[in-house]
């Protein structure tokens, strides 16, 4: 929740902006996605890092597990012609140094934080959550956004991510172990037949949002060395070309369940976001926010120029019903 919540709310009225995942209240539907903002040194060290704040709705950070993580063996990252290949393998610091060292520093960008979690286990996975919890005495952290999706670790990931009842345990088990005001968002894979089946499988474990799409399982292989290029061998695929598939991925879960339909359960598309243009199409097939990752590596101005095109576009509309993010959401899914 935080100390500047009541503050930001107050503007929430005449923002056309504005809109809600779960109980977490965005002044603009532009999230950063887990992994590619890595620590708040990276984004504070920017020259233009309170531009980009600025054009923030929330923060979502790195994945973070319950002990340190040293992630995949090198070479852990390959671009393609239309996005990157990564294999990071959740390298991280682990739960209690996140508290110490990284918290504070997010907590000064005054925006809804959410902590991209990851574990092995479901047991392990209501550990975390149960810790970030207690931890958390000021009630810094908004929202958990659970990773049962990762497609470049050897345990959990895509095994969790593909099965529709060990998502709707997982997502139970880390509801179970988190208060009741802290918002709790399901990221999917999109390395399933029918990824509505698996939102639905995290509503009934009592997710309140989903998000969509984690990266595709790729491979890049040396034609000189007859070897794969990656340390891990597979990794996951982002950037642009994933964007089709995200665009339809959160259209098809708009279509198919009746609580995002509804506006019950709201959406965060992710997956290939490089303008303005991307994020609208995502917002009318379904998504009440939107996630830019692979994006920002190659623009770092990238959330200002996708947050002005977005108003434009807004002003522009003949309805006024549709001159806001909320009255667009789901518009192309009759």
């Amino acid at each position: 929740m935080g100390q500047y919540t009541k503050q930001r709310r107050s503007s929430l009225k005449n923002n056309s902006l504005s809109t809600k995942i779960g109980k977490i209240h965005l002044d603009t539907p532009l999230l950063t996605t887990s992994g590619t903002s890595g620590s708040s040194d990276e984004l504070g060290k920017l020259k233009n890092s309170k531009g980009i704040i600025s054009a923030l709705g929330a923060f979502v950070t790195k994945g973070v597990t319950y002990k340190p993580r040293h992630g995949n063996s090198a070479p852990r990252v390959i671009e393609t012609r239309s996005g990157i290949i990564n294999s990071i393998g959740l390298q991280n610091s682990g739960a209690e140094s996140f508290l110490k060292n990284e918290l504070p520093n997010l907590v000064k960008y005054q925006i809804p934080l959410i902590i991209n979690i990851s574990a092995d286990t479901i047991e392990e996975f209501g550990e975390l959550a149960k810790y970030l919890s207690l931890m958390d005495i000021n009630k810094h952290i908004s929202g958990l956004e659970i990773n049962v999706s990762c497609p470049n670790i050897k345990k959990g990931g895509d095994a969790f991510g593909s099965n529709p009842r060990i998502i709707r345990e997982l997502v139970q088990k880390v509801k179970d172990n988190s208060p009741s005001w802290m918002t709790i968002i399901t990221k999917l894979s999109p390395n399933v037949t029918d990824i509505s089946e698996c939102g639905k499988a995290a509503i009934d474990g009592g997710t309140d949002a989903l998000s969509m799409i984690n990266t595709l399982r790729a491979m890049a292989i040396d034609i000189d060395n007859k070897r794969p290029f990656l340390g891990n061998e597979t990794g996951g695929l982002s950037g642009p070309a994933i964007r089709p598939i995200g665009v339809y991925m959160v259209y098809d879960c708009f279509r198919k369940i009746r609580e995002c339909k509804e506006g019950k359960i709201k959406i965060i598309g992710i997956g290939g976001i490089s303008n303005w243009q991307d994020a609208i199409e995502y917002i009318l097939a379904g998504a009440s926010a939107v996630g830019i990752g692979t994006g920002w590596f190659v623009n770092n101005s990238l959330f200002n120029r996708v947050k002005m095109g977005i108003i434009n576009y807004l002003k522009k509309q003949k309805k006024s019903e549709e001159n806001t993010i909320e009255g667009l959401v789901g518009k192309a899914n009759k």
